[in-house]
């Protein structure tokens, strides 16, 4: 799952990122409209500042100490405009279309007048303050009037003592007709003493003195003032305004519903995200859950219904590009549903074997109960008179009965315990060649077995190892026991012990060219339910004997591999690793 781990990582982090820089995208295209428009409608009320002000914003360099203007900024400056950027000792550093006539260094006193009159050798002139890493510099920008005159021309031309004189009335009027202009001018007391030229202009109120200081282009006239320092007397030019802006109030509004609808954008777009999140991931856990419930109704075999097929799966068997995130998972659940139906059959096998199982030993248990009962019976009755051979067969009979029932407890308990690991196993070192002869030889001996050949072909060095003597030989009695039983009279059996190339494991194996073993017999012969028990058969055999034999290899570290081919034979190995440095004594 490490790939669906670093997949889900890195989808939810790209969706993530974005999302967050299509907002941002948004976001900055809303502020750039606003901003431009709050600039436009500032450069309506004020045309000239908000020059200078981009001038100070847009190409100012990028230097960390100084200020210095960014190359061929100047180029985009008007011929009737001029701009000078002086420093705060009153020194020019930079310039554009300044006339030749106009100096590098200006006063305190200059700039005091320049201020006061907002001009300067017949120019208007508008100022902006900026502070430059700690510095202040002075933007100043010159223009011609834009009525063709100024009021620095009037004064120098027909000041007579603070007014005009009356024959220099007629020509002045005519000059303020030409341009649209209105001169007026105040005494020291504030009446006013002469009003010249007709232009109309709204009427303006004390405090508009101040807004024209601050948006001079909301008035449709240009103001420009001169006071006699002499007289007192003051002079206020008022010429048409070519700049004027009205305070739009629709500016804001719209800037107010450009907000408004970048929130809607954004909420829209949130919430069409949500939905398709919504649909992508979960459509998949829908998928999941209806899985979960088929699995806890037993429908292994159906991991997905035909429908869902359709919606997650292509035509040619891929998933879909929207199901591609989780398909480890999908992936997942066939496997384990296959686990699941797979243990679900073992377990009903399992169950029906066990139920096989249990009625073959009720059977076993029975046959041998069914015949005491019936000897002891006829012995309790007194009817008949038993001779001596007939009395001492009754008792050889209860006395086979009895060894086989206890034979089969007794292997039952132990399958069980060796099962669960209960039974207490220790290990003693053996000489493995003396110890299978010995074993081997119980077999040889016994009459019952004499029409089957028995053979032992011993290891070629004498090796010790560790064992369970009582174990160890149970296990070989059962594989050799089995080999004959299971086989007609006349099979050949070979018992026969090897070693590894590397010295490091034991090969002890049982070789007999009986009957052999049909697949399924070679599948269930180790389970402890998979017998069909037949006693009267054998009164040896309990039906756990190959079970046994499995599980007291497995307690010496060991397995047991078994081949076998129907009418060829069996070849039963045992394989275990619990092998110690070999006896150097010669092989006798």
């Amino acid at each position: 799952m490490k790939k669906l781990r670093r997949r889900l990582f890195m989808h939810f982090s790209i969706q993530f990122i974005s999302i967050a820089i299509l907002m941002v995208i948004v976001v900055a295209i809303t502020l750039v409209l606003t901003i431009g428009l709050m600039t436009e409608d500032q450069a309506g009320h004020n045309y000239y500042y908000t020059m200078l002000e981009e001038i100070s914003m847009l190409d100012a360099g990028e230097s960390f100490r100084d200020l210095e203007m960014r190359e061929g900024w100047s180029e985009g400056l008007d011929e009737d405009i001029w701009v000078q950027i002086i420093n705060k000792q009153g020194d020019v550093i930079d310039a554009g279309n300044v006339p030749n006539d106009f100096p590098d260094h200006y006063s305190m006193h200059d700039l005091l007048l320049m201020k006061e009159n907002e001009s300067y050798k017949g120019y208007e002139l508008t100022f902006y303050l900026e502070t430059f890493y700690e510095t202040d510099y002075l933007f100043v920008l010159g223009h011609e009037p834009e009525s063709g005159i100024s009021l620095d021309e009037l004064v120098e031309t027909y000041n007579d003592n603070g007014t005009i004189a009356k024959q220099d009335t007629a020509a002045v009027n005519e000059k303020l007709l030409e341009v649209e202009g209105t001169l007026e001018i105040y005494g020291s007391n504030g009446e006013q003493r002469i009003s010249l030229g007709e232009a109309e202009r709204e009427e303006e109120l004390p405090l508009d003195a101040f807004k024209r200081g601050i948006s001079p282009d909301m008035y449709s006239t240009k103001q420009q003032t001169y006071r006699d320092t002499e007289t007192g007397d003051l002079w206020v030019l008022y010429t048409p305004n070519v700049h004027k802006g009205e305070i739009n109030l629709k500016t804001y509004q719209a800037t107010l519903i450009g907000l408004l609808i970048t929130a809607a954008i954004v909420l829209l777009i949130t919430i069409v995200i949500s939905i398709w999140n919504g649909f992508r991931y979960g459509n998949p856990l829908l998928v999941f859950a209806n899985w979960l419930g088929r699995m806890g109704n037993g429908q292994y075999d159906e991991v997905l219904t035909e429908r869902e097929k359709k919606h997650i799966f292509r035509k040619n068997g891929k998933i879909k590009w929207r199901y591609r995130l989780y398909r480890e998972v999908f992936y997942a659940f066939y496997d384990m549903a296959q686990k699941l139906d797979a243990s679900k059959k073992e377990r009903e096998q399992l169950e029906k074997t066990r139920e096989e199982w249990m009625a073959g030993i009720s059977h076993d248990l029975r046959t041998p109960l069914t015949t005491m009962e019936g000897y002891g019976r006829l012995l309790e009755s007194g009817e008949y008179e038993w001779s001596q051979q007939e009395l001492k067969d009754i008792g050889k009979t209860i006395y086979e009965k009895s060894d086989y029932m206890v034979k089969l407890i007794e292997d039952f308990t132990l399958s069980f315990q060796l099962k669960n690991n209960a039974a207490l196993v220790s290990l003693q070192t053996l000489e493995i060649n003396s110890f299978l002869e010995k074993v081997i030889r119980k077999f040889t001996n016994d009459i019952t077995f004499q029409e089957y050949s028995i053979s032992f072909k011993p290891l070629k060095s004498n090796r010790v190892v560790q064992m369970n003597e009582r174990l160890f030989e149970r296990m070989i009695d059962n594989l050799i026991y089995n080999a004959m039983k299971h086989n007609p009279p006349g099979t050949s059996v070979v018992i026969r012990v090897d070693e590894t190339a590397n010295n490091q494991e034991l090969k002890i194996r049982v070789i007999d060219n009986g009957l052999g073993m049909d697949e399924e017999t070679k599948e269930n012969l180790f389970s402890r339910y998979y017998r069909g028990t037949n006693t009267e058969e054998s009164m040896e055999g309990t039906g756990l004997g190959m079970s046994i034999a499995l599980q007291i290899a497995k307690l010496h570290q060991g397995s047991i591999l078994v081949e076998s081919e129907e009418n060829t034979g069996t070849i039963v190995t045992v394989v275990f690793s619990q092998v110690e440095v070999p006896d150097k004594r010669a092989v006798s």
